[in-house]
C-alpha cells in the first residue's frame, strides 16, 4: 500500500474520530496550525496519532509550551496563557492587553516561566508563575539595539532571557534581564538558533554549521563548540535537548535528518534520517515538532525521542462552510 493512500485513509479516519470524541485518547502534545489560527491536541501515541479538534480558534498569535498542555494564545490584542490543553476543557489566565503584536515568544523548558517581544515597541515583557498565577516580571526595552529578535529563549527563573539580535549580514547574542542594560555575550550570523538547558545555552549557527554552549554568563563567561559540521551540521533548521538534558537534537534542513549528539561529550550517537524536509524541531509534551503540515493537505511531522522514531500526524481539514440557498 502506498504512502499517499495510507496518508489518505487516516485523514478520512481522524475526521470521523474527531467528530466522535476529539479527546478519546491521550494526548501526546500540541499543534499550532497556522492555516485555521488554532491549537489541536495530538490525540494518540506516535505511530497512531492524529491532530484532533481546535482545543483552541481564532487566535492571532500562539505558542505552544514544551509540557504539551499550555499555550501562549493572543486574541483580540489580549495575551493568555492556557493550560489544560489536554483535557478538553481548557483554563484561560490573561495575562494583560496590548495593542502592538507580538513578534516572537518563548516559553521556558519547565513552561512555568515566559518571553513575548514586541517588535513595534522594541520591547520584550516577562512573565513567571505562567501555569498557575501568572505574574508579570517586568518589561525589557530593546530600543538602543539595532535590529529585530531573531530567536528568543527565557530562562527559568522568568527574569533572564538570551535573544539572537539581526541588524543586516550581522547579528549578536544577547543576554536581557529585567532591571538590567542589554548585554551581548557573543557575535553570531544571521538565523541563529537558541535552546536554554538549566544553567547551559545552546546557540546554533545556521551560516557557520556548528553549535555552541554558553556558560557562566553571570560570572565567568564560556563557550563551548558542540558540534560543527565536521558531527554532520549542515543548514540546522532546529535544536533542542532531550528532558534529561543529556542528548543535544540537530535538525538538519537540507541534508533530512536529526543529529543525535551526546550532550557531554559533543559525540554523534545517533542520525535519525527523513524523507521530508524539516523545518523546525519544537518539544511538545512526549513529542518534537519537525514540521507543521497543512490541514487536509500534508500530515505534521513529530520525532518521538525515547525511540528517536519519525511519525506522521494527520491533521483533518477544515469543516466545510454551510451553503446557505
Amino acid at each position: 500500500m502506498s504512502r499517499i493512500l495510507i496518508i489518505s485513509l487516516l485523514l478520512t479516519a481522524s475526521v470521523a474520530l474527531c467528530s466522535a470524541d476529539q479527546m478519546s485518547g491521550p494526548v501526546s502534545g500540541l499543534l499550532v496550525d497556522r492555516q485555521t489560527h488554532s491549537i489541536r491536541p495530538i490525540v494518540g501515541l506516535a505511530g497512531s496519532a492524529y491532530a484532533g479538534g481546535n482545543a483552541v480558534g481564532e487566535a492571532e498569535f500562539a505558542l505552544a509550551a514544551s509540557d504539551g498542555r499550555t499555550a501562549l494564545v493572543v486574541k483580540r490584542a489580549t495575551l493568555f496563557s492556557v493550560g489544560n490543553l489536554d483535557s478538553g476543557q481548557p483554563v484561560w489566565r490573561k495575562l494583560g492587553e496590548n495593542k502592538a503584536a507580538a513578534g516572537a515568544a518563548a516559553w521556558s523548558a519547565d513552561a512555568k516561566s515566559l518571553a513575548v517581544y514586541f517588535p513595534s515597541a522594541s520591547r520584550l515583557r516577562m512573565w513567571t508563575g505562567a501555569q498557575e498565577t501568572p505574574e508579570s516580571t517586568g518589561d525589557i526595552d530593546l530600543s538602543l539595539i539595532e535590529g529585530r529578535v531573531s530567536a528568543l529563549a527565557v530562562g527559568s527563573d522568568g527574569r533572564t532571557a538570551f535573544a539572537t539580535i539581526e541588524n543586516g549580514e550581522a547579528g549578536a547574542l544577547y543576554m536581557l534581564r529585567v532591571g538590567e542594560s542589554p548585554r551581548m555575550l557573543q557575535a553570531m550570523s544571521r538565523g541563529s538558533l537558541l535552546a536554554v538547558s538549566g544553567a547551559s545555552i545552546y546557540a546554533a549557527d545556521r551560516e557557520r554549521n556548528e553549535v555552541v554552549r554558553i556558560e557562566g554568563w553571570d560570572s565567568n563567561l564560556t563557550m563551548t563548540t558542540v558540534a560543527t559540521s565536521a558531527h554532520g551540521v549542515s543548514d540546522p533548521v532546529g535544536i533542542a535537548l532531550t528532558a534529561d538534558g543529556r542528548r543535544l537534537l540537530v535538525a538538519n534542513g537540507k541534508a533530512r535528518q536529526v543529529l543525535v549528539l551526546d550532550a557531554g561529550t559533543s559525540t554523534t550517537v545517533g542520525v535519525v534520517d527523513l524523507d521530508f524536509t524539516p523545518t523546525s524541531l519544537e518539544a511538545s509534551g512526549r513529542v518534537f515538532l519537525l514540521a507543521e503540515g497543512e490541514a487536509g493537505q500534508r500530515p505534521a511531522q513529530v520525532l518521538e525521542p525515547a525511540g528517536m522514531t519519525v511519525h506522521f500526524v494527520p491533521i483533518p481539514a477544515p469543516a466545510a462552510a454551510p451553503v446557505v440557498e
